[in-house]
């Protein structure tokens, strides 16, 4: 299949994913055209990092939008239309929730301080026209490096990463790495950016063969080249595999309830998926096999959190399991319900490229049938009816 793989070695912000996208052949006049629908004006030029020659993709403007309201107007006026523009407006949400729990306020009541010129907007916009004007089948990333030390906001000295870039990478469930410079390196936009446009974080680049290999200029000069390197490759669907531990242990003596309650302290701690499997034990006694999946920085905790809930005396742990993952994507239909049009979000699964499944969002259905009074099953077959659809 043919990928797009990002290498954060030096960060990432909103301009360098942008100039990385121009330097990898996206189309400059529909980057261009989406940066001044937002009002913004956009310089691309050839500039030099640590002997490295690179694009810069440098946006200007005095404007700033106050709100997300205001911010989902400006890109909903811009050129940007379909997958380009639903994956903006959710990158949009994504830095008004991590400024909003920042701040202790809802999302619809933050204000946006550092990210709130339009250049974040025209970032944003830049880069989705980019992404979709080079159509790759696959997006992938290392973990991107945040840098370290301290920064100066308008709240005087904070650490890095900042708290919105961390709140970023917490609810979004990316990994990253500290260093290697005491800069700030990766920023709010570019991480909420790097969160929808990549369907899966890898630790090791996949055998492949590169087409075309790309550089985005940031605006520093540091001891290292500040730019992000991305190329466009031939990569195996088995380079969309993660890797993953396994947690084993049997239990014989404990309540469903406390499974029950096991299950949801494990997601909560970060567990990718939790099954519970009814078994005969020794002696004829009727247990069970508690199976938990997790990245492997989570093991040790979810061990403890295992043994501590339900007294077991030990836990199995099966190192490195490789899962073929699906690519996934989050894309929204309307559907027609006695001529009224209710939005609801689909999950699209695709595997090399191929369309796999769409599923209908849970919570989405569950509203749509409280206001309709139809059984939420129905919503969900008609939901899912609209993705598959969309999709022929």
């Amino acid at each position: 299949m043919r990928a797009l793989i990002f290498d954060p070695f030096c960060g990432a912000s909103g301009d360098m994913i942008m100039a990385t996208l121009l330097d990898l052949g996206a189309d400059a006049g529909v980057v261009v055209e989406a940066v001044e629908s937002v009002g913004c004006s956009l310089d691309i030029r050839t500039d030099v990092r640590g002997h490295i020659e690179a694009t810069r993709a440098a946006v200007s403007s005095d404007g700033r939008f106050k709100s997300l309201e205001e911010g989902r107007f400006i890109l909903e006026a811009s050129t940007l239309a379909g997958p380009a523009l639903e994956k903006a407006q959710r990158t949009l949400e994504i830095l008004a929730e991590a400024e909003g729990r920042v701040h202790g306020v809802p999302r619809t009541q933050a204000r946006f301080h550092e990210i709130g010129a339009l250049d974040a907007l025209a970032d944003i916009a830049g880069c989705f026209a980019a992404l979709e004007s080079l159509a790759p089948e696959v997006v992938l990333s290392l973990p991107p490096s945040v840098g370290g030390g301290t920064v100066r906001s308008v709240h005087g000295l904070i650490p890095v990463p900042a708290p919105a870039t961390l709140e970023v990478l917490r609810t979004r469930d990316m990994p990253w790495k500290g260093g290697p410079l005491d800069q700030e390196l990766l920023t709010p936009t570019g991480a909420s950016i790097l969160a929808i446009a990549v369907d899966r974080f890898i630790d090791l680049l996949p055998r492949e063969r590169s087409y075309a290999v790309g550089y985005g200029a940031g605006s520093k000069d540091l001891e290292i080249p500040n730019v992000l390197r991305g190329s466009i490759a031939d990569v195996h669907p088995h380079a969309a595999r993660d890797r993953v531990v396994l947690l084993e242990t049997n239990l014989d003596d404990v309540t469903g309830e406390v499974l029950g309650n096991l299950i949801d302290q494990l997601m909560e701690d970060g567990a990718l998926d939790v099954t519970i499997i009814p078994a005969l034990m020794k002696k004829g006694r009727s247990g069970n096999i508690v199976s938990v999946v997790c990245r492997e920085e989570d093991q040790d905790r979810l061990t403890m959190r295992m043994m501590t809930e339900t007294g077991s005396l030990g836990v199995r742990t099966i190192p490195t399991v490789h899962r073929l993952v699906a690519t996934r994507d989050t894309e929204c239909v309307e559907v027609d319900i006695g001529g009224a049009l209710y939005r609801a979000e689909v999950k699209v699964s695709r595997l090399a490229g191929e369309l796999l499944n769409i599923k209908p969002e849970f919570e989405d259905c569950r509203r749509i049938a409280m206001e309709t009074g139809l059984p939420l099953r129905s919503i969900m077959r008609l939901v899912g009816e609209v993705g598959w659809r969309s999709k022929r």
